[in-house]
């Protein structure tokens, strides 16, 4: 009980602070933001503010799984990763501001993302043209992450905002604190966040009802190993000039978790990560901003069985982005240049992976010319790839290298000042990776023993993208359809049959390997926004989304695995002055389009509801909130998580904080 004794007091002193507040006054805005230089695509869009407050969860994949076309792996609350449009791992990149996250998350469903989400700003999600500028995707996408540590414009004296979040789901407490101070052009920042959250409470048997069937029991109420301890601080310091600013920036991340695949495996993480921005404002005609942003990181991670290190993972790397925005009469864009190197290594009795040194050097340029209501795009790519596979003890050393060249065009039609309509062609090439290559031996904590190809060639995609959207004040839409046809598709397939290692029984793990094939991917993705009236000056709004994602292999036909099944989220939002109240309900369908030996997922739903109201001050605010989170507890399984039938989706939770900032 001793976190509720916390979050009381932490609780009452803000409200009582609050009553200094009720003044008449505008909100506090929002800070600096760290975007992409560029919005060409209809296909990108945001999370932030209330929004994202409102979607907040533990990993980035569970904050995320409620937007139209995203869904996640659902690996437990600690390491589940975004699925967009039914693609994962490499082709969905993760970036903090707009550097690769340097990790090991790409590399296992339960490795992962080392972000606390309470430390965002900004979630954006990439797709369309602009992908291009960093990475090889397009209705994949990329995934940026953008925190504000490092300032790009200046704000004399301090301004500080604290966190404080309870939740009943699993007795957690979670608190941060973002605290700036601006004096003379030089703007200083520091902010961290800490979680504790107990074992996830879950409706009913943590087992599916069909293992059930066949061995009765198992846990009940909780999900076995679901817990998270996680702390982050960081620090930046940025100088603003007449025409640019500079800055650095240090974050440390820690997290201790469980692997809900494992009753007996946790993870312990931590990452040191340094950042440098830089942008400057050249007074010429066509070169209008020169940006360079780099990262070092330093990350590992133990997996620990019964409190005993089996592996030890490692990954010490850079990327830097040199690109320059230009623009003369109709024509402006982006080009640029990217390199990234790491040394990845994993060392223990159950290491999988070998180590490897990967670089990478990657050239490109997005450019749009506006005619008026006609606008067309250009976007292209070269990227070259070197995995250099160390030797060890049973292996010479290896070497591939791969050449990748993508390109994109679009085009964007304005109806009016408030609708257009936009399609992109694209043809992009991914290198595989070091696992998908090089990979041989046991992972305990995903339960697979992994074996890579490597003969594996280039992964090549064509997709055509086509979305309508309309914004005003009273409404807003945005529907796209979709579809990729990949030749080459690398995917990780069960063979059917069991490790041979001597010694394994009876605890001998299935075996996947590394395999490509043709695949054809296509859907919808639809967001709506509409004001329906307008009640004691307040204003009642019908929020909805739906998408529906297809995937096929090609050569037998036959559907592909852990694809999202359909999805329609219905909600209403009543705000006034300076509260608001919203409720939805997201209604995802059976999953029967099944891959060979995959099981069926029943239908669920989930009904949500929340509130808030803020006190606003001249230079202050407050801002208070409570939510609940599956309402009617029921049990939902996701069809896109390989741990379906052991790890249900979380049940009731109740959540309230508070945010204050001045």
């Amino acid at each position: 009980m001793s976190y509720l004794i916390i979050f009381a007091s932490i609780f009452c002193s803000t409200i009582l602070r609050a009553q200094e507040l009720r003044l008449e006054s505008i909100e506090v805005s929002e800070r600096l933001i760290n975007a992409p230089p560029h919005d060409f695509s209809a296909g990108t869009s945001l999370l932030s503010g209330k929004e994202l407050q409102k979607r907040r969860q533990t990993s980035v994949g569970e904050t995320l799984q409620t937007e139209a076309g995203v869904s996640s792996t659902s690996f437990g609350p600690s390491s589940s990763r975004p699925v967009v449009r039914g693609l994962e791992g490499e082709r969905v990149k993760i970036f903090q501001n707009s550097l690769s996250s340097l990790d090991a998350s790409g590399q296992s469903f339960d490795h992962a993302i080392p972000v606390d989400v309470l430390t965002l700003e900004e979630v954006q999600m990439i797709r369309g043209p602009e992908a291009l500028l960093y990475a090889p995707s397009t209705v994949g996408g990329v995934i940026n992450l953008v925190t504000s540590r490092i300032h790009t414009s200046f704000e004399e004296g301090l301004y500080s905002k604290f966190l404080v979040q309870g939740e009943s789901v699993n007795d957690g407490l979670s608190t941060g604190a973002h605290v700036n101070y601006g004096k003379e052009n030089w703007v200083f920042h520091v902010d961290g966040a800490t979680r504790n959250l107990g074992d996830q409470r879950i409706p009913g048997y943590a087992r599916s009802s069909r293992l059930r069937r066949t061995e009765p029991g198992g846990p009940k109420g909780k999900l076995p190993n679901s817990y998270n301890q996680q702390d982050n601080a960081a620090v930046g310091v940025s100088k603003i000039f007449n025409r640019g600013y500079a800055g650095v920036s240090y974050n440390f991340f820690n997290t201790n978790y469980g692997s809900v695949a494992e009753p007996d495996i946790s993870i312990d993480m931590t990452q040191n990560r340094f950042e440098l921005h830089s942008e400057d404002r050249p007074e010429t005609n066509f070169i209008r901003k020169v940006r360079l942003k780099s990262a070092q990181s330093h990350y590992h991670h133990s997996e620990l069985e019964g409190g005993v290190t089996g592996t030890e993972f490692k990954n010490v790397g850079n990327e830097t982005r040199l690109e320059g925005e230009n623009k003369s009469g109709d024509v402006h864009g982006t080009t640029g240049i990217q390199t990234q190197y790491f040394d990845f290594s994993a060392v223990g009795e159950e290491a999988f992976l070998p180590k490897s040194r990967n670089e990478k050097i990657a050239v490109f340029t997005l450019q749009e010319v506006d005619l008026g209501r006609n606008a067309y795009s250009l976007g292209l790519r070269l990227e070259n790839n070197r995995i250099k596979k160390k030797a060890d003890d049973t292996l010479p050393a290896q070497r591939k290298e791969f050449l990748g060249q993508s390109a994109s065009l679009g085009h964007r039609y304005d109806f009016t000042k408030e609708a257009s309509l936009s399609s992109t062609l694209s043809y992009t090439e991914r290198a595989p990776n070091f696992q998908e290559l090089y990979a041989l031996g046991a992972h305990m904590a995903a339960g697979t023993f992994e074996t890579g190809n490597s003969s594996l060639r280039k992964e090549r995609a064509t997709a055509l993208e086509v979305t309508y959207s309309e914004s005003s004040r009273r409404h807003a839409i945005k529907a796209s359809a979709y579809a990729q046809r990949f030749a080459d598709y690398i995917s990780m397939n069960p063979t059917g049959e069991l490790d041979q290692t001597p010694g394994c029984a009876p605890d001998c793990l299935p075996v996947f390997v590394y395999q490509q094939v043709d695949a054809l991917f296509w859907g919808l993705d639809l967001s709506y926004r509409r004001e329906l009236a307008e009640l004691r000056k307040g204003t009642l709004e019908l929020l909805s989304k739906a998408d529906v994602v297809r995937a096929k292999d090609l050569d037998t036909g036959y559907n592909l695995p852990r694809i999202s099944p359909p999805r329609l989220t219905l909600g209403l939002e009543y705000g006034k002055d300076n509260w608001s109240v919203d409720g939805e309900a997201q209604y995802v369908a059976d999953q029967t389009k099944l891959a060979p030996n995959e099981t069926k997922t029943d239908a669920y739903v989930l009904t949500n509801l929340g509130g808030a109201y803020r006190f606003v001050g001249e230079r202050s605010s407050l801002n208070l909130f409570a939510r609940v989170r599956n309402l009617f507890d029921a049990e939902a399984r996701s069809h896109v998580s390989t741990l379906k039938e052991i790890a249900p989706l979380p049940g009731r939770n109740f959540i309230a904080g508070a945010e204050v900032q001045f």
